[in-house]
């Protein structure tokens, strides 16, 4: 029952009862679709990269590269480390992480030679912690390319692919966060 007093209504208590009611209803509907927490779970929780089709366990041909070129001659270019991630045909999961040589001293020698001998090689077998660690380190790096800018002659070279270039990402830059963020990786893959 409303009763009107100069313009204001009077709401009966049972109509109050349900506003309220109604009001804190939607509060509660509002605090449980709150998107950022929706987009946490998503990008934690959902995520499937390791998937033995996408990796091709039948022939063993696709794999994943992450690969660093670092700057310690400058605009020579440095040392080259990479991680290749593959899966055998009993769907377990990979990672071949290599070191190749680089001396500032004999540039001639090194140059444009992709077959060099790698001084480190070591194979480990992923599992869930590792994992997680390659698919934050792939966050890190998506994240480091929003911030990206050319560092000029002289910087150093992060990338992540898969072999049939179906993903690709390439950071170019002299920030620390990157040689941090790899170094990261290689210590949580390596220990």
């Amino acid at each position: 029952m409303k009763i009107s007093l100069n313009g204001i209504f009077i709401i009966n208590t049972m109509n109050l009862q349900i506003l309220t009611f109604t009001f804190f209803f939607s509060i509660i509907l509002l605090t449980a679709c709150n998107p950022k927490q929706q987009t946490e779970h998503y990008s934690r929780n959902s995520i499937t990269f390791f998937d033995p089709i996408k990796f091709s366990t039948q022939n063993n041909k696709n794999t994943f590269k992450i690969e660093a070129r670092f700057s310690e001659c400058g605009e020579w270019g440095g040392h080259k480390e990479e991680i290749i991630i593959f899966a055998d045909t009993s769907r377990m999961f990979y990672a071949t992480y290599k070191v190749f040589p680089f001396n500032c001293d004999s540039l001639p020698y090194y140059n444009y030679k992709e077959n060099l001998t790698p001084t480190i090689i070591k194979t480990i077998v992923l599992n869930d912690t590792t994992k997680k660690s390659i698919i934050d380190y792939i966050l890190r790096l998506t994240q480091s390319k929003i911030t990206e800018r050319f560092p000029g002659h002289a910087g150093n070279f992060f990338s992540i692919a898969n072999s049939d270039s179906t993903f690709y990402i390439q950071v170019y830059d002299s920030k620390e966060f990157d040689i941090k963020s790899f170094r990261q990786l290689v210590t949580e893959l390596i220990k």
